[in-house]
């Protein structure tokens, strides 16, 4: 049994000092393989405007005081029933879609009435300290408006304005003159909930009742303005706001061009590229297959993105990434597999050795069993 062993021993080492360390595959990482298998899955995806979202008047505000803020009127726009609503005046009327539509509050502060009209119809119509669950605990001031996205998709606000019956208008914001893409926290008086810019919201031009910009509130926008000195006569609110049904395709399924095989330990680089057709930005998701994952932050379409990991151990992984454009449309995941092998050189190269000379080396076939 020895002799056997020490035989085989001794002939594995003369046959790596004969054929030379360079001739080994994947010793220790160094020899890549960057052949790839894609497959690619597809992800639901669901359309524009999805969530509730709010148009929100304030009789009283401050921040801070949370629940103790009063809110006059909360108009909520519910995408699964496709209804806008005076929330808890159990009252609606059917949502409008894909058009700029007009919110207008008529507001009598010296009569303590108000009239809320969406699209043109009659909605509801109450005394202004009711507040928006009806226990008559507001004020009889003009405060603040809040645009509240509550996690929705994107909704877009524009040509907003506050008129005093009588004298004209008193306040009012298009979002014209403001940089595209740019924060609306500290600009022209507004700010995120609390004074949180966490809250704020951000210009956009991809629609406008006035060119060139609106605003969009989605996701975590909780984006307000205050007022000052609203405390009689009467007044006309009136904002403008655009639902859209479907703002256009996902992105593409991502690419994902990197080695295949390699060695436990060592970090190896990845690169991510996938394509809206919208030409909106995108970001990545990234599952590594071993515990592990990422999202990395907004990119611009077609735009490659390159991510490096390390895999601890031996093993077959499923690097898995999909894409997710700016408006929230998920596109299709992308699988790559990665094999991080044992380095088993010495069985390969004599494998391959026996199968290229089938009829060499017999004495090397007998001590190896072969």
């Amino acid at each position: 049994m020895k002799k056997t062993c020490v035989g085989k021993m001794l002939v594995i080492g003369l046959i790596i000092l004969f054929i030379g360390a360079s001739g080994i595959p994947s010793i220790a990482g160094r020899n890549i393989s960057y052949s790839k298998i894609n497959t690619v899955d597809s992800n639901p995806v669901e359309p524009l405007f999805e969530g509730t979202t709010y148009f929100i008047l304030l009789s009283d505000y401050t921040d801070g005081a949370g629940q103790d803020n009063k809110w006059a009127v909360q108009l909520r726009f519910d995408s699964y029933n496709l209804i806008v609503e005076s929330e808890f005046d159990t009252v609606s009327l059917p949502l409008i879609l894909d058009e700029w539509v007009e919110i207008r509050v008529d507001i009598d502060l010296d009569g303590d009435w108000m009239e809320i009209y969406y699209g043109g119809d009659f909605l509801h119509e109450k005394e202004w300290t009711a507040g928006h669950n009806n226990l008559g605990d507001g004020e009889l001031n003009i405060a603040a408006v809040d645009l509240f996205a509550n996690g929705a998709t994107s909704v877009y606000y524009d040509d907003l304005s506050l008129e005093e019956v009588g004298t004209g208008i008193v306040w009012e914001d298009d979002f014209d003159s403001y940089a595209e893409g740019s924060s609306m926290h500290g600009q022209g008086g507004w700010k995120g909930w609390d004074n949180d810019p966490t809250w704020t919201a951000y210009v956009t031009d991809k629609e406008s009742r006035s060119d060139p910009h609106s605003v969009d509130i989605k996701t975590t926008a909780d984006l307000v303005h205050e007022y000052s000195g609203y405390t009689s006569g009467e007044f006309i609110y009136t904002a403008y706001v655009y639902l859209p049904s479907d703002i256009g395709e996902p992105p593409g399924a991502p690419s994902i061009d990197g080695p295949a095989t390699g060695a436990a330990g060592t970090a190896y680089d990845y690169t991510f590229n996938a394509v809206d057709p919208d030409g909106h930005d995108v970001l990545y998701h990234i599952d590594w297959g071993d515990l592990s994952s990422e999202t990395t932050g907004l990119l611009p379409s077609g735009q490659d993105e390159i991510r490096s990991h390390t895999w601890a151990d031996e093993g077959t992984f499923n690097i898995t990434a999909y894409a997710e454009d700016e408006t929230g449309l998920v596109g299709p995941s992308t699988t790559l597999v990665v094999t991080m092998p044992r380095a088993k050189a010495v069985p390969t190269l004599l494998q391959r050795l026996l199968e290229i000379f089938p009829n060499a080396f017999p004495m090397i076939r007998y001590i190896l069993g072969l």
